[in-house]
């Protein structure tokens, strides 16, 4: 971008110096501000300002190519500087944007202040925010009906066309221009799904690339029309494994021609240029030259090759920076960051439970360090590297409850669910089962997003929002801040001591580790003489006053005694159980979902969308006289008015455990510890009454004896 080559003058000015014995204030090189082989603080990440101030240009290099740093500001966090090309893309995705102000959520300014009571306002309003901040381009998706028969929205956004043409213009009006991200299906595509649209089933792959040609060209005609600044277009969302139900080279090809070449001419035919984006995840795991060779080889005309890149799941930004760099560099496009994200805060503004995986300090200085270390890797991969987009910073409760308690947040977390499934405001709708039976990854509701956003949980923005303008000239203060926040993981069995580390390794901006003692909040709830999984919070002080948060993440199980049980996981079917009219899947594999299966690749799956009644039991095992456990594991939600138990069914009587089904992944190990007197057959199962809209899984069943 602007200052490659002004550095690598720079550089070479300061080698120069230190052989002729000169000297140079810092010594630092031009990467980060903390490092290891620099103690000035100079609060920029940039040694052009330390080593043109005390070395007089050299005589061989014109004047006029000393482009000079622009002076660091003050501000409330610190932020490096990365660029000040106006065209470097510091983006991000707001797709959640509509549905949350239609589902009665308002964004503020600065000063807590309402950006406008209407929707159409407080929009309006948002994205003016949003490029005062230094924002100049938002990412958008496009579902093509994520609504079922009933026009009941699934959620996730609700993005078709109509709700992106809304947001688009807001943007368009600010000053910010739009990728728009076509998914290729109904409702959310990743490497996981790539369901085809309901109105596409069936299609051979001739009439489906004419429908998504089609599409393409009729969306960005509806946008252009309307207006909205279109400068880069999406074809499929992280497509490294499909696209819109299609996994074979050949068939995959059709559908990336019939997009791009749907985008080029819709551009051309306006006399504008479009830039056509293809996208996909994991560099730090996936063949991207592969990928690209094939695009290549099949006549793609892509000119953004895009990555995720999440640093928690994507190994170093260094490594990804080099992977995309190398996809520039052999087959001359563009690269980009086209999703990534940090935690602000580890509390839960919703009740969705939000997971907060950081490689980061989990505050608004993470979240903009993050932003602008992956911004600067980009940047410096040079001309070919455009820019990058946050994923979905707007994304806010539609009602805080993080200060409420008992009965009062109770009712508001129903609320919230209620909204969520009627708005669309949660990352799936109950109504999204019937398109996609893994929607959430089998579960529905919540964003699981709050905690990610760039507003607080009431719609006031935080100062990390201010990274996009705060990387064109860096910020002063403290540059050595915390950035890699560790969190322990302890595997317990029943009975063992609990005892949380006393140290963990921190990591600073400089990339320094060291083990620091952690304060841990009282842990006293975890229940060591029973299986479960808990996390607890601990803290250390930054230094400057400030809590820096850390969890340590407990899992208790059962010692690892042999089941008696030749089929506990399902593997074989449903060999050694009884099943009849059991709403859902029933025993299945359902191995492509692994948020429905505790182990293995099947499990015992149930929905159903009335009230129901029904259980499951083994065939019957013989046991001799001992002291027997029964277990199994369970997870699900919306249970309506329930009854939940597991059973054990002796000459002597039947045992019952009850237990409740509290969340998708939130898995519950009851048990039954029994005794037999003689020998005798027994049989087991487990007993579901609930209301409509019901959903869960049970697993990994199992019959232990006491030593």
């Amino acid at each position: 971008m602007k200052h490659t080559g002004i550095r690598a003058i720079l550089a070479l000015l300061l080698a120069l110096s230190l052989c002729l014995g000169l000297a140079a204030c810092g010594g630092e090189s031009q990467d980060t501000a903390g490092d290891t082989g620099g103690t000035k603080d100079t609060g920029s990440d940039t040694a052009e300002d330390t080593t043109a101030d005390t070395k007089a240009p050299d005589t061989t290099v014109p004047d006029t190519t000393q482009e000079e740093v622009p002076e660091p500001v003050n501000a409330g966090l610190y932020v490096p500087y990365v660029t000040d090309d106006e065209d470097f893309i510091r983006g991000t995705d707001v797709s959640s944007l509509l549905v949350v102000l239609n589902s009665g959520a308002r964004f503020k300014d600065w000063d807590g202040n309402s950006l406008g009571e209407s929707v159409e306002e407080n929009g309006a309003g948002f994205m003016k925010l949003l490029h005062e901040a230094g924002c100049n381009w938002i990412r958008l998706r496009v579902w093509n009906d994520p609504y079922d028969e009933n026009g009941h929205g699934y959620g996730g956004g609700n993005n078709d066309l109509a709700s992106t043409v809304t947001m688009g213009k807001w943007a368009t009006d600010a000053g910010i221009r739009v990728l728009i991200d076509f998914h290729y299906s109904d409702f959310w595509a990743d490497p996981s799904r790539q369901l085809v649209p309901k109105a596409w089933e069936g299609m051979d792959i001739d009439t489906k690339a004419k429908a998504l040609a089609d599409f393409t060209t009729d969306s960005l005609n509806t946008l252009l029309d309307a207006g909205v600044d279109v400068g880069m277009v999406q074809v499929g969302n992280e497509t490294t494994n499909s696209i819109c139900g299609e996994t074979a080279w050949p068939n995959m090809l059709k559908l990336y021609n019939a997009g791009c070449d749907a985008v080029h001419a819709a551009g051309e035919a306006r006399g504008r240029e479009i830039l056509t984006c293809v996208h996909y995840e994991s560099p730090n795991s996936v063949d991207f030259d592969s990928i690209a060779q094939h695009l290549t080889d099949g006549g793609v005309r892509f000119d953004v090759f895009a990555t995720s890149y999440y640093p928690q799941w994507h190994g170093s930004v260094e490594d990804m920076a080099a992977k995309i760099k190398a996809i520039a560099d052999k087959y001359g496009v563009k690269v980009m960051v086209a999703e990534t994200r940090a935690p602000y805060t580890a509390d839960d503004g919703d009740g969705s439970n939000s997971p907060t995986p950081a490689e980061y300090a989990v505050s608004p200085q993470g979240q903009a360090i993050e932003y602008a270390e992956v911004a600067k890797a980009v940047h410096d991969i040079g001309d070919a590297g455009i820019g990058l987009f946050y994923w979905e910073n707007a994304w806010i409760p539609v009602r805080n409850i993080s200060q409420l308690t008992g009965a009062e947040r109770d009712a508001a977390i129903e609320e919230n669910k209620r909204i969520w499934d009627e708005c669309g405001s949660g990352w799936a709708s109950s109504y999204a089962q019937d398109y996609d039976p893994n929607a959430a990854n089998g579960g529905y509701g919540g964003p699981d997003m709050n905690n990610k956003a760039m507003f607080d949980f009431d719609g006031k923005p935080l100062e990390s929002l201010n990274v996009f303008k705060y990387m064109m000239t860096g910020t002063t203060g403290y540059p050595d801040r915390f950035v890699y926040i560790p969190s322990a993981s302890l595997n317990l069995t029943v009975g063992d001591t609990l005892e949380l580390p006393a140290t963990l390794d921190f990591g600073r901006l400089s990339r320094k580790q060291e083990a620091l003692p952690v304060h841990w909040e009282d842990a006293s709830f975890i229940d060591m003489n029973s299986p479960g999984e808990w996390s607890v919070k601990g803290w250390i002080d930054d230094g400057g006053g400030d809590k820096v948060w850390t969890f340590t993440y407990v899992k208790v199980e059962r010692p690892a005694l042999p089941s008696l049980l030749a089929n506990g996981g399902f593997e074989s079917g449903d060999q050694g159980y009884t099943v009849e009219n059991w709403p859902g899947d029933g025993i299945n594999n359902l191995g492509a979902n692994a948020g429905n299966v505790h182990g293995g690749s099947w499990c015992l799956h149930f929905w159903k969308d009335s009230a129901f009644k029904n259980a499951v039991t083994s065939t019957t095992v013989s046991l001799e006289p001992g002291t027997y456990t029964f277990y199994l594991y369970g997870q699900g939600g919306d249970m309506g008015e329930h009854d939940t138990y597991i059973f054990v069914r002796t000459p002597q009587g039947e045992q019952k455990q009850g237990f409740e089904l509290n969340g998708y992944l939130n898995w519950q190990q009851p048990e039954i510890t029994f005794t037999v007197t003689e020998k005798c057959d027994v049989t087991l199962g487990v007993s579901v009454s609930a209301g409509a809209g019901a959903w869960g899984a049970f697993d990994d069943w199992a019959l232990t004896k006491a030593e």
